[in-house]
């Protein structure tokens, strides 16, 4: 049967009525925390259901000689169009809630309601803010602690959500602020906004969460202000009267205040910072905000592309004519461009976007121009020309101070196989992760950019570990209440990567390139051990 999805008033209020309730209790740290992405929940999900129609409508049995399999699992379909039914968002979370171990805060970046890959099902806003709530109740459930139930004994866990570009209607598109949109998410999420950061949100989307207070914040950034298709903005230009523009003068407005209280920062999104994803003047300023601010953003976390996976940022100039600057201009062996993206010589902020917009997009191209989510085998295999491309380029000698590496995690929907992830990071103090010896003071950099954090700070990510379940043995598992089980996949120490620095990830990328096994491995893992498309 298929579950109905309706707003009601009274479900908005019931989310708000239990934020208000939320204590300021804080667990012991245990230095871990979790990473959720594209959750894509679908009521129209039904099992047995025939793959070509988003796993929406039963097969039409009219010979009996020729019976179609179905084609819909109970938990879903891997590697399919399909999306996400309840019962795998639901064992998702009961597995969360029963067997992962303690976390210190979630970073949860969007697109919580599904595709709108069926013409027979349109999406509806009523639809997509119901789902919105829905998810928004499972992470209150699971994280909320005292504030859902006082007799539990377990304290609060924040939780860091971003806005996807599946979670508006249309899809993609969102104005400048305040509109309709950011008042509903501000309702919806009221438990994890920070109050003090309320109306900036209600503003633009994006704020910042101390998610360890004095020690650690997460930047919630508002993607869909720098995103290619959101047809309703015009990138981030400084001085302009444009939302992107202003996302990114408070972002380095914020990012100066945390740097004169000595926090470290991750910086979470939906949509990465893929340079045909972004705008080009969006993609110009981030990047330079990350080399910037290397001494304390830590990270740069997103989802969006499905695909396990990390490519660069960097301001390095490369000649044009070489073999990734032909990739990201558009040549044919490889038109889907730089999967981050250099600074190339004679490109400026205020690039004509004009250009930008005839060109294939990587992302969005591979993904069927945001329309669904599973890569064409062209689609990937293009993407992956430019990603090899990338990690060539890297120098010898590497002046890691030049790159910022961006962390894109597969998702929840099973494009692949379902997954989650698991960061840890440094709970010592300085002096005591150094042994107690005198730290040496970092030398000078040949270019103006500061000396980035390292990894005897509090807060510095020292490994990830990848979580993933089979789906197609879940399917066949008869006892229904423990089939779905989240085992590792990988864990990066796996790789020899001895912390989540950025010299380490730049290593990894020339070992790929050279290692024809190696990369082999990262291609499995990269679609979750379905393999097919790579």
């Amino acid at each position: 049967m298929v579950q109905k999805v309706a707003l009601t008033f009274t479900a908005l209020c019931c989310l708000l009525s239990r934020s208000l309730a939320a204590p300021t209790q804080r667990a012991p740290l245990n230095g871990h925390f979790l990473h959720l992405t594209d959750i894509h929940p679908d009521g129209f999900y039904l099992q047995g259901s025939e793959v070509v129609s988003s796993c929406h409508s039963l097969p039409n049995v009219t010979n009996t000689v020729d019976i179609p399999k179905p084609e819909g699992g109970y938990f879903g379909t891997p590697d399919s169009i399909c999306d996400t039914p309840f019962s795998l968002v639901n064992a998702t979370f009961d597995w969360i809630d029963k067997r992962l171990e303690p976390v210190d805060f979630v970073v949860w970046t969007g697109d919580n309601a599904r595709h709108d890959s069926d013409n027979t099902h349109p999406r509806t806003q009523d639809e997509i803010d119901t789902l919105n709530t829905i998810i928004a109740s499972k992470f209150l459930d699971t994280f909320g602690g005292e504030s859902q139930d006082p007799t539990s004994g377990r304290a609060r866990v924040p939780v860091v959500p971003s806005i996807g570009n599946n979670d508006v209607y249309p899809h993609n598109i969102m104005p400048a602020g305040p509109n309709p949109m950011l008042q509903t998410f501000s309702i919806l999420w009221s438990e994890f906004i920070p109050a003090h950061q309320i109306n900036t949100f209600r503003r633009g989307g994006y704020y910042s969460s101390e998610v360890v207070p004095n020690k650690i914040a997460v930047v919630a950034l508002n993607t869909l202000y720098f995103y290619i298709h959101n047809a309703a903005v015009n990138g981030c230009t400084r001085g302009e009267d444009e939302p992107g523009a202003e996302e990114m003068d408070w972002l380095e407005a914020e990012l100066d205040r945390l740097r004169d209280r000595g926090l470290l920062v991750y910086l979470t999104g939906h949509v990465p910072p893929e340079v045909k994803s972004y705008t080009p003047s969006c993609h110009k300023r981030y990047t330079k905000i990350a080399l910037a601010y290397q001494d304390i953003i830590v990270g740069h976390i997103y989802g969006h592309a499905n695909i396990d996976h990390f490519f660069l940022l960097s301001d390095r100039k490369i000649k044009k004519g070489s073999k990734a600057v032909e990739g990201r201009r558009g040549a044919k062996q490889s038109h889907f461009g730089m999967p981050g993206g250099h600074i190339t010589e004679g490109e400026d902020e205020d690039e004509d976007e004009d250009e930008e917009q005839e060109q294939e997009m990587s992302y969005e191209t591979m993904l069927d121009d945001g329309q669904h989510h599973v890569p064409t085998t062209l689609g990937l295999s293009t993407y992956l020309e430019a990603l090899w491309d990338q990690y060539n380029d890297i120098p010898k000698q590497i002046d890691s101070s030049r790159y910022a590496i961006v962390q894109v995690a597969p998702s929840v929907i099973p494009t692949y196989n379902p997954t989650l992830r698991v960061y840890s990071y440094q709970t010592l103090s300085e002096s005591d992760a150094l042994g107690h010896k005198k730290k040496k003071k970092p030398s000078k950099k040949p270019n103006h950019y500061p000396p980035a954090a390292n990894s005897t700070q509090f807060g510095y990510p020292l490994a990830y570990t990848q979580y993933w379940c089979n789906l197609t043995l879940a399917n066949m598992d008869t006892d229904r209440d423990n089939a779905i089980e989240y085992e590792i996949e990988y864990r990066t120490e796996d790789y020899g990567l001895t912390h989540l620095g950025t010299d380490e990830w730049l290593t990894l990328a020339q070992q790929i390139e050279a290692d024809k096994k190696l990369k082999s491995l990262y291609l499995e893992r990269m679609v979750v051990q379905t393999a097919n498309l790579a």
